[in-house]
C-alpha cells in the first residue's frame, strides 16, 4: 500500500519500520501481523479526507492482512505438529529398549565366542555368493563363500575367525555381499541386523539406537522387533 504519515501516525510507522528492519537485520524480511495492522490502521485514521482510501484498495489491504494471519497461524501449527512428532518418535524409540529388533544395516558384533547374525534377502536365485567381512578401517578379515542360494531372505553366521583361523578381536565389524545369477549379472542385495536395544541418542534430528554390544541403528530403519535370544 502507498501512504504518506506525518504528525502523530509517524510514530506508529516508525515502530513498524523498526520491527521490519529488525526483522530484515536478522534474516527474516517480513513485516509482522500486529506491524502490519498497525500500519492499516493507522492509515485509516490519518488518511486524506479530501483523497480517502477506496473501498476497492481498503478490501485488497485487509485480503493481505487476513492472509498474513493465515500464513502466521499455519506457521506456528506446523511447528507445534514438528515438535509433537518429534516427540512421538522419541517415545517410539525409547519403547524399544530392552527389546530385540531387526533393522537395516550391515553391521556383525563379536564379543567372546558370541557373534550377531546378519540377514540377507535375495530377490532372485543365485548361483554364487560371498560375504566379505570387513573391520571398522574396510580392511578385509575374511571372505566366506556360502555357495548358491534361492531368493528370499538368508542368513550368515561368521564364526570370528580369519583367512587363518585366527579368532579376531572383539568389535564391530561390516559386511558387504556380492552376488552371481545364472547370467552372469550381480544383484543388489538388502541387509539386516538383530540387536537387542540398550539405549537411544539423537543425531541431526534422527534417533539412533543402541544395541547392547555397542552397535547403532537408525530408529527409522528398524523393520520389526524379535524374540530375544533368536539372532545368537
Amino acid at each position: 500500500m502507498s501512504v504518506s504519515y506525518t504528525g502523530a501516525s509517524a510514530g506508529l510507522f516508525g515502530q513498524a519500520e523498526s520491527q521490519y528492519q529488525a526483522n530484515k537485520t536478522s534474516g527474516n524480511p517480513s513485516l509482522g501481523k500486529d506491524a502490519f495492522l498497525n500500519l492499516l490502521v493507522t492509515q485509516m485514521k490519518y488518511q486524506d479526507p479530501l483523497n480517502p482510501t477506496s473501498d476497492k484498495e481498503f478490501l485488497a489491504q485487509l485480503a493481505q492482512f487476513s492472509s498474513l494471519e493465515q500464513l502466521t497461524n499455519i506457521n506456528a501449527s506446523m511447528d507445534k505438529l514438528n515438535t509433537a512428532t518429534t516427540q512421538q518418535q522419541m517415545f517410539s524409540a525409547v519403547s524399544f529398549i530392552g527389546k530385540e529388533v531387526k533393522a537395516s544395516g550391515d553391521s556383525l558384533s563379536k564379543s567372546g565366542e558370541t557373534v550377531s547374525k546378519l540377514f540377507y534377502t535375495l530377490p532372485e536365485a543365485a548361483t554364487k555368493v560371498s560375504i566379505n567381512v570387513m573391520d571398522d578401517n574396510g580392511n578385509f578379515v575374511r571372505t566366506v563363500e556360502v555357495g548358491a542360494k534361492a531368493a528370499g531372505e538368508q542368513s550368515f553366521q561368521w564364526d570370528g575367525k580369519d583367512w587363518n583361523g585366527k579368532s579376531q578381536p572383539d568389535g564391530v565389524y561390516r559386511v558387504g555381499i556380492t552376488t552371481q545369477k545364472a547370467d552372469g549379472k550381480s544383484m543388489l542385495v538388502d541387509t539386516t541386523v538383530t540387536g537387542l536395544i540398550s539405549g537411544v541418542s539423537s543425531e541431526n534430528g534422527k534417533f539412533l539406537l543402541t544395541t547392547k554390544d555397542g552397535r547403532q541403528v537408525y530408529f527409522t530403519d528398524v523393520k520389526g522387533v524379535v524374540t530375544p535370544g533368536t539372532s545368537s
